[in-house]
Order: C-alpha cells, then sequence, then structure tokens
C-alpha cells in the first residue's frame, strides 16, 4: 500500500529496537513476517523484571488508541500505512472504528492542536474557565477555537421578536403608513417630479383660478351689504339676502377648488405610483397613460359637487317652501338648519369618495365602481383619513396663504385692492383681479401637486392595509430577497 501524503512512516519492521533490540535473555529468536501489525513482544514483556530499564522502556498494552498525542513514543513501527478507512472511521465521532495497536493507533492520529493553558488567579482573573472545543461534526470540518457564546436565559418580560424593515425603494416605505410619512411622501415625490407634476396641473390652477377671478370680480358685491349696515333692527331674511351674494361667490369658489381638486388627484396618480416604486416618469408618458381615462376622470370631478349640491337643495327645499309660504322668519331658521345638517352629511360623503380618483385611473374602473371602490377603503377608517387630509390641508392652506399675502401687497399697491368675499367697499378693478389670480395660479401651481399626490398615497396606504399591497409592490420594484414579515397580518387594521 501506498502511504498516505502528509504522514510519513517513520520506521520499518527491519530497524532495530530500543536498546539495540536485546532481549533480557539475549536468546535469538526466530524472524516473523512482516505483517503490518506492530504488535509488541509479550515474552520479552513478562520476562522484564520490575524496576529494571527494559521493564520502563517495554511496550504497555493498548489502553488509549486514537489519542491526540503529538509525539508518538518510541516502539515497533510498520513500513505500511494504516488504510485510508480506518481514519475516516475513527474520526467521525457517531461511528467508533476497529480497535487499533498503540503503535498504529498514535501513528494514524492526527496530530492534535495545543491546548491552551488554563488561566489562574492572577492570569485572566478568578472564575475563568477554558472550555474544550466542540468534537468535529458535519456542520463544520473541525474544531473551533475561541471564546464560547455566552448562554442566556429565558427572554425577558416583553421581549418580541425583531421583524426587518420594510424595503423603500422609492418616496415612502412599503408598509402602513402614518400620517407624516403620507405629508412627507408627498413634498418628496414633488420634489423629485416638480417639473412634470406642475406642468400636469398648471392647466386646472389656470382653469379654476380664472373662475374665481371672475367671481371676485361679478359676483361678491352687489349692494346690499351696504343696506344691510343701514338696517337698524335687521331681520333673518334680511341678513340672508344681504349674505346671498357673498354665500353664493364662496359656494362657487369651493365647487371649482373641488372640481380642481378631482383633477389633479387623477392626474397625479401616475407620478406617485411611479414614486411610490422609485422610478422615474416624464410628462409624455405621465400624460399617455391619464389621457385614456380622462373623459371618465371630467365625468367624476363633476358628478361629485353635483351629488353634494343636491344634498344641500333637498336640506334647504322645505326652508324655502316655509319661507315662500309667507313666513320669512321660519324659513330662514328652517333653511338654516338645513343647511348645517347638510354640511356634515357632504363632509361625510366627501372624506368617503376622497379616493375615488386614484381608483379610477389605477385600476381602470368606470365612474360607479370607482365611487364604490373608495367608499370601501375608507370605510372603517373615516376618521384617519380625514386627520389626514385635515393635516394636508392644513399645511398647503398656510402655503398658499403666504404667497396670497405677498400678491395681495402688490395689488393693493397697483390697484383698489378691493374684490373680498365680503367687501363693501365696491368691486375689484382689472389690475387687481388679474394681479390676485396670478398670484392664485402660483400658489395653486405649488400646492395642488403636494394634497393631490397626499391623496394618491392614502390609497396605497388604504390598500397595503386591507390588500396587502405591499407585496405585490415589493414584487414590482424588484426588491431583491424580499418576504412579507411575519406579523403583516397584525398591522392591518
Amino acid at each position: 500500500m501506498t502511504n498516505t501524503p502528509g504522514w510519513a512512516s517513520p520506521g520499518s519492521s527491519g530497524s532495530p529496537e530500543p536498546g539495540n533490540g536485546d532481549s533480557p535473555d539475549d536468546t535469538p529468536r526466530a524472524p516473523q513476517p512482516d505483517t503490518g501489525d506492530a504488535t509488541p513482544d509479550p515474552a520479552a514483556a513478562s520476562d522484564a523484571a520490575p524496576g529494571t530499564p527494559e521493564a520502563v522502556n517495554a511496550p504497555s498494552a493498548p489502553e488509549n488508541a486514537g489519542s491526540d498525542a503529538a509525539t508518538p513514543p518510541a516502539g515497533n513501527w510498520s513500513r505500511q500505512q494504516p488504510p485510508a478507512g480506518t481514519w475516516q472511521a475513527s474520526a467521525t465521532p457517531d461511528v467508533p472504528g476497529p480497535a487499533l495497536p498503540t503503535s498504529l493507533a498514535e501513528q494514524s492520529a492526527p496530530p492534535a492542536a495545543p491546548v491552551p493553558p488554563q488561566p489562574g488567579p492572577g492570569q485572566g482573573g478568578w472564575g475563568q474557565q477554558w472550555t474544550p472545543p466542540p468534537a468535529p461534526g458535519p456542520d463544520h470540518g473541525g474544531p473551533r477555537w475561541g471564546p464560547q457564546a455566552p448562554s442566556y436565559g429565558p427572554p425577558p418580560i416583553g421581549w418580541a421578536p425583531v421583524v426587518p424593515a420594510a424595503p423603500r425603494p422609492g418616496v415612502v416605505p412599503l408598509r402602513p403608513l402614518d400620517a407624516g410619512e403620507i405629508l412627507s411622501g408627498a413634498f418628496a415625490t414633488f420634489r423629485a417630479h416638480w417639473r412634470t407634476a406642475m406642468a400636469l396641473v398648471f392647466g386646472v390652477a389656470v382653469l379654476t383660478e380664472g373662475i374665481n377671478a371672475v367671481v371676485n370680480r361679478y359676483l361678491i358685491d352687489d349692494g346690499r351689504l351696504d343696506d344691510l349696515k343701514n338696517e337698524s333692527d335687521p331681520t333673518l331674511g334680511d341678513i340672508a339676502h344681504a349674505l346671498g351674494g357673498s354665500a353664493g361667490a364662496t359656494f362657487l369658489v369651493m365647487l371649482t377648488s373641488m372640481i380642481g381638486g378631482i383633477l389633479t388627484s387623477g392626474l397625479l396618480t401616475v407620478v406617485v405610483s411611479r414614486a411610490v416604486l422609485g422610478r422615474s416618469v416624464t410628462l409624455r408618458a405621465s400624460w399617455q397613460e391619464a389621457r385614456p381615462r380622462l373623459p371618465q376622470l371630467i365625468g367624476l370631478a363633476l358628478l361629485l359637487p353635483l351629488a353634494l349640491v343636491a344634498v344641500i337643495a333637498v336640506a334647504v327645499l322645505p326652508g324655502a317652501l316655509v319661507a315662500w309660504s309667507g313666513s320669512e322668519n321660519g324659513g330662514v331658521a328652517l333653511a338654516s338648519l338645513g343647511i348645517m345638517a347638510a354640511t356634515v352629511v357632504c363632509v361625510r360623503q366627501w372624506v368617503l369618495w376622497g379616493l375615488a380618483a386614484p381608483a379610477l385611473v389605477l385600476e381602470k374602473q368606470g365612474i360607479r365602481a370607482a365611487v364604490k371602490r373608495s367608499v370601501k377603503l375608507v370605510r372603517g377608517s373615516w376618521w384617519r383619513v380625514v386627520g389626514v387630509q385635515l393635516l394636508v390641508a392644513l399645511v398647503t392652506g398656510i402655503v398658499s396663504l403666504v404667497i396670497g399675502l405677498a400678491f395681495t401687497a402688490i395689488a393693493n399697491a397697483v390697484g383698489n385692492g378691493n374684490g373680498g368675499l365680503f367687501s363693501t367697499d365696491g368691486p375689484a378693478d382689472w389690475p387687481t383681479v388679474i394681479i390676485t389670480a396670478v398670484g392664485g395660479i402660483i400658489a395653486s401651481a405649488l400646492t395642488l401637486p403636494v394634497s393631490a399626490s397626499a391623496i394618491s398615497l392614502l390609497y396605497v396606504d388604504q390598500r397595503i392595509r386591507r390588500e396587502a399591497l405591499d407585496i405585490d409592490l415589493a414584487r414590482a420594484a424588484n426588491v431583491p430577497g424580499y418576504q412579507a414579515p411575519a406579523t403583516a397580518s397584525d398591522v392591518r387594521r
């Protein structure tokens, strides 16, 4: 047989024994055949007297076969190495190999690693014990040295598994969002795609602010407020008659703002959907995707405000009939109660319908199906949705107010500065109307993208909470190695 590489045979069977191979009685013995087994001569061991050097040097019976001795003791060595299968079997802790004689076992055993000394009281501190390395097994090819991992007791109270952070390929993380993340995501979308966003909403801003300018020029003041100041004891009918013009103008401004908000929400839904996935989008691509849905979007923008107008008309109708029959004060009071009740209903329905535009554009649904879809997504989370919308309206309102005050100061310096909703100084002149309209267009071009992006992010958030949309979005964004967290169902409400 051939020698195992790295393990050279230190001697042969024909080499002399220690002490020149002389036995105590110096009797020549017959030569033994070379069988490859270095078995010590039992006669030589038995004839040696106790306490003599021969007895000390005589090989003893195998007591620790397969031990990790680094230097084999002197003894008989064979020319042949042990078979490869013997070492592999003895190296496996679960399958014991055949017992070998002492010399062969010491020859076939691999050199053991040096045992580090155990630290004493002055070496490493009291109580530190060295831990032997683990036996080699299928999980690791050899012993691992170094400090052992500390063993901990039961987990403390309040311990919970660590949930991996949600992926964030775009402007928001792919998980249920809070109000601050929706607002910051809306601003992040505007910063990343401000050219496309402002180009899409510019036409809507010009249309709505142009209507508001005409309303301020012709419908604000008709002399009724001056007549009200001259009345010493005005009745409810006089007050309603005097405020009718300004209230009508305010109502028209609110309707145009609703229409503009629905249109911009639908147009910017494509931009927000790309921003959530971390993808860029051009004006041409977003327009091509939104243009097929534009007729349905315009119909939705006109239908929802008209539905609110119908609710208000139904609530005001009994009071109007009472006033027309002759009881003007009673009719006005009944109409006021109807308006207050209708306002509550309109606010509730407007919030329920608030996600219809993103559903119409992204899910390619009709007007009726989009409205039902919005109601389904918002129901059960009405207060949360209205809270986010109020927060966005507050932030965008402050920005619009600052820009409007700047242009109002310019209008007062150039024109007559009139034209407020409850102004009694006469209608505004055209320079004031134009400068105010320019300020309104700039403010709308800056704030409409933010509010529309917030509506689209609310739509995404509600679908994540109810339908686990974050998993589909992560797959669409090609997030490497993403898996839904184990507690994903616990955070969906």
